[in-house]
């Protein structure tokens, strides 16, 4: 049985395989959580009295799931594990399954996706500017182009910038769990606004900008004033990024920094380990 998305597969991996010399594991997908997966590895080679080699490459959920699922390789995987924001897709989970093979969802972390831009500080006073997700849906689909459209400056009376400073929207290309976790935000929170469809890979407006990897979303948002997209909150934070505020369905305001982001999976049934999880999402919760 085969483990996707968890930190747990290294405890499987390597209590099966302790005869064997050296004990090698290698994972991909996700950038998100790529750090502590590096950081567990080095405290297993650390700790283990056996010769290990472990690997994680931070190369995208879609990637992972590529590579986890091997349908090019005659359904044999070019990895050990894949990790990623979104569960594995039907398509892939059934793909695997009709292959033969088995596989298991092991949850081990929650985390946030945060929408962040560059809107100079002067221009809002420091403080965080606010979207309901319907005006985030318009930005990002291109019904709502500059900055100081009326919608905005209804939400953030004190925003001053100048006149018709356009919105310069990014987003990533190639398949990216963040892509997806913000498209089914915005088709649950307001499908009236948003009829972009949702999923890794979407067909975003002409007069978008595009960018490779969590790497090239914080270029650009770094590189460009006025611009908005959409990152990995811990990523956008330790750049100190400036997070967008999004209206709950509480009606507060709030940051990634200010919400319970753990209390998202309070009370949600999950699917048994070895079933299809692509249904599930913890999105406005």
């Amino acid at each position: 049985m085969r483990p996707f998305a968890a930190v747990a597969a290294m405890v499987i991996a390597a209590a099966s395989t302790a005869g064997a010399q050296p004990i090698t594991l290698h994972g991909s997908g996700t950038t998100n959580p790529s750090k502590y997966f590096w950081q567990v590895m080095e405290l297993f080679r650390e700790r283990s009295r056996m010769q290990l080699h472990m690997t994680y490459r931070a190369i995208g959920s879609s990637s992972g799931q590529f590579e986890f699922v091997g349908e090019d390789n005659d359904f044999a995987p070019f990895n050990d594990f894949g990790s990623g924001d979104i569960p594995m897709t039907k398509t892939n989970y059934d793909a695997v399954k009709a292959a033969g093979h088995d596989m298991v969802h092991i949850p081990f972390a929650t985390s946030a996706i945060a929408i962040f831009h560059s809107v100079p500080a002067s221009a809002h006073g420091g403080s965080a500017i606010k979207l309901t997700g319907c005006v985030l849906a318009k930005i990002f689909s291109r019904q709502i182009k500059t900055w100081d459209d009326a919608e905005i400056v209804a939400l953030n009376p004190g925003l001053s910038v100048p006149a018709n400073t356009n919105i310069k929207v990014v987003h990533r290309v190639l398949g990216s769990s963040s892509t997806s976790g913000t498209t089914e935000y915005l088709e649950g929170v307001c499908p009236e606004s948003w009829t972009l469809g949702s999923g890794s890979t979407i067909i975003w407006p002409d007069d978008t900008y595009t960018a490779e990897g969590s790497g090239g979303m914080a270029s650009f948002i770094q590189d460009n004033e006025y611009a908005i997209g959409y990152l990995d909150a811990g990523h956008g934070h330790s750049l100190k990024f400036q997070e967008v505020a999004l209206r709950n369905k509480d009606g507060l305001s709030l940051v990634s920094a200010q919400a319970d982001i753990g209390a998202a999976a309070d009370g949600t049934t999950f699917p048994a380990a070895d079933a299809d999880w692509s249904a599930v999402n913890l999105y406005d919760k």
